[in-house]
Formats: C-alpha cells, sequence, structure tokens
C-alpha cells in the first residue's frame, strides 16, 4: 500500500462513517430522540431540536479531527496500515462519547417537561395480540429459520474439508489479499493458524445466521389506528427482511468459502466471487436500512410495548430486560436491532463474538 491509495481508501470510508453517523438520528424512527422514548411532535420543538444541532456539529469537528489526523499518519508518519484502523476506532469512540451527552441531556429535558406536560412522554396504548398474525409471522420465521441454515452447512464442509486437507496445503500461506484478489501478506503453516481460520469464519457465520433469525423473531408494534393494514405490512415487510437476510448470508458465506479455498490452495481470491459477494453484501446492507427506516414497527402510531420504557436501557443503546422474552428489539438509535442483555441467551450472544476472536487468538498461539 502506498499514500495515494492509503488516501482513497481511509479518507471516503471515514467520510461515509460520518455521514451514517450524522443522519443517525434521522434513521432512528419516530419515536425515540437519542434514545430516549419521546412524543415526535417535539421532536422539533427548540430545546429538543437545538440538541440535534448540537449532536451534528460536534460530530463534524470530529470528522474534521480525525481526517486530519489520517492525513498526519499517512503522509507525515507514512504509517498506511495506523492510518486504517487509528482514525476509524478513534472516530467511532468520539461520536460514542458525544452520543451519550447528548442522550444525556434529552433525558433531563425530558424528565424537565413531563412534569408539567405529560404530552411529552409516548402515549401508553394496550397491546394487541392476534393469534392468527403471530401464527403466520412464525410461519415465516420458521421458513426463513431452515432457509438461511443452508450457507452455513456449506461453510462447516469446507472448513472440515480444509483441516482433512491440512497436509496437502502449502508450507507458506496466504493471510491477507488485496482488491485484485492476489494475496499481499503470508505466513508459515501451522495447524493453530488454519483451525483459527476455519473456527473464525464458522464463527461469524454463526453469529450472521442468529442475528438475522433473531432479529426476525423481534417484536412486532402494530399501528393502533389501522390494525388490519399494519398486521399485512408487517408481514410483508418480514418477508422482504427475511429474503434480504438471505442475500447477505449467502453472500457472506461465499466470502468466506472463498478465503478458505484460497488459503487452501495458497493462491489468489476467485475475483468474480469476491468482489459480487461484497457487492451483493452492500447492497443488502443498505436495502435492510431502507426497510427498517420504513418498518411499521418505527411509525409514530406503533402500539407502546415495554421496550418503549427508558429505564431499561442502558445509554438508550443496550437494553436490559430479564421480564422480556424476545432476545432481541429494535435499536432506539440508528438502524437495526440490538440484544436483550438482561436474558442467559441474550448474554451469550452478545458475548459470542468476542468469544469467537479470543478463541482464534488461542489458536494462533
Amino acid at each position: 500500500m502506498n499514500s495515494t491509495i492509503a488516501l482513497l481508501i481511509n479518507i471516503p470510508t471515514l467520510l461515509l462513517l460520518y455521514v451514517l453517523i450524522y443522519f443517525t438520528q434521522a434513521l432512528s424512527g419516530k419515536r425515540q430522540f437519542y434514545g430516549i422514548s419521546l412524543n415526535s411532535d417535539y421532536f422539533d420543538k427548540p430545546d429538543f431540536k437545538n440538541l440535534d444541532k448540537r449532536f451534528k456539529s460536534l460530530v463534524t469537528i470530529g470528522f474534521i479531527l480525525f481526517s486530519i489526523i489520517t492525513l498526519a499518519l499517512i503522509y507525515g508518519f507514512n504509517a498506511y496500515v495506523a492510518s486504517s484502523i487509528v482514525p476509524m476506532l478513534g472516530f467511532c469512540l468520539y461520536q460514542f462519547v458525544v452520543y451519550v451527552h447528548i442522550h444525556n441531556k434529552v433525558k433531563n429535558l425530558k424528565s424537565e417537561l413531563s412534569l408539567n406536560d405529560p404530552k411529552v412522554e409516548l402515549e401508553k396504548t394496550k397491546i394487541i395480540l392476534d393469534t392468527k398474525f403471530i401464527n403466520e409471522k412464525n410461519i415465516i420465521i420458521n421458513k426463513f429459520s431452515i432457509v438461511l441454515a443452508i450457507p452455513i452447512i456449506a461453510v462447516v464442509l469446507v472448513g472440515i474439508y480444509m483441516l482433512i486437507q491440512y497436509n496437502s496445503i502449502p508450507n507458506t500461506i496466504p493471510t491477507h489479499w488485496g482488491i485484485s484478489g492476489a494475496p499481499d501478506d503470508f505466513a508459515d503453516k501451522s495447524f493453530g493458524l488454519i483451525l483459527a481460520q476455519v473456527v473464525m469464519m464458522i464463527g461469524l457465520s454463526i453469529v450472521i445466521y442468529i442475528s438475522s433469525i433473531y432479529s426476525l423473531k423481534s417484536r412486532a408494534k402494530l399501528s393502533t389506528t389501522s390494525i388490519d393494514n399494519s398486521k399485512k405490512l408487517h408481514l410483508r415487510y418480514l418477508k422482504s427482511f427475511g429474503y434480504t437476510f438471505l442475500a447477505l448470508n449467502i453472500s457472506c458465506q461465499a466470502l468466506f468459502i472463498n478465503i478458505l479455498i484460497a488459503t487452501l490452495k495458497g493462491g489468489n481470491l476467485n475475483t468474480p466471487i469476491m468482489l459480487s459477494s461484497t457487492i451483493i453484501i452492500v447492497l443488502s446492507s443498505i436495502y435492510l436500512t431502507y426497510l427498517y427506516y420504513k418498518s411499521p414497527a418505527k411509525a409514530k402510531d406503533a402500539v407502546y410495548s415495554i421496550d418503549d420504557e427508558d429505564c431499561l436501557w442502558i445509554f438508550g443503546c443496550l437494553y436490559n430486560n430479564p421480564n422480556d422474552p424476545s432476545i432481541f428489539v429494535s435499536k432506539r438509535f440508528g438502524v437495526g436491532w440490538t440484544v436483550n442483555v438482561g436474558t442467559t441467551k441474550g448474554k451469550l450472544i452478545f458475548i459470542l463474538p468476542f468469544l469467537i476472536i479470543l478463541l482464534s487468538l488461542l489458536f494462533l498461539t
């Protein structure tokens, strides 16, 4: 990597991260404001609007600062690898601190207003239970639970085959590949290194699968104004989420298998598979963001549920409710779902990625 390539990769990536963070609240729906449950009629009130502007200005300052750090690492220290890691991690940490600061400001402002103005709270509507709707939803989820498992089986089989063929693997194996698919970093073969890669790929496949399934199982919040239409919308969006998760899963597993086979042969990645998988992953992620943004569960008139309670959230981003059987719930700030760390399964899912990384590092040593 040279300075030009580092610049062309790192600055646009940092810019993309900045844009996503800048518009995070706009993508968060009409039920929460910076992680706090709030009547959306108040989103444009001067006090809340000023806090939104403050968040965006602080994030912009951070983007400028870490862009300067990126340029300094590239041209001042020729630290190309560090320029890809340090500014990104630093900017993510910085924006989280800014978010927590604004989150606490919104929380305090809401508390002050609610003393004299109860309308600032979300309307506490009754929970709507519909057995037929729940059964239709479960049929869709069960179908995708089976279909989404197929790509994992493929990764597991390739991983097992790779371990069986250990003796036929070249003594020097690639550990990193460039944009063209050609290897640009190598290491001496060891069983620990091969096992670590297999464990990492299978583990990530399992994490992606679990995240997909439990996201589909997350609570559906029907509309309080048009129940029948809301049920149709929820089922339609659930199918759309399922098929998009399927495309995302297949693309990720294809990429993992491509890496395992390239390691097995000690050669290049299959460029068409690498490029097509990457493109589909990006497009699927964008479409998932769109679906989540348009999801009826995030609408202003969605039914009130237990996860709308502010006291059950840590900084408005981590759900902690041992009395809620839901493993995944919709995020309050941003798009997607977050795990309920109050349950045993939730805790296991939360620490699973860290365990996979730890096990891989142990195998490497």
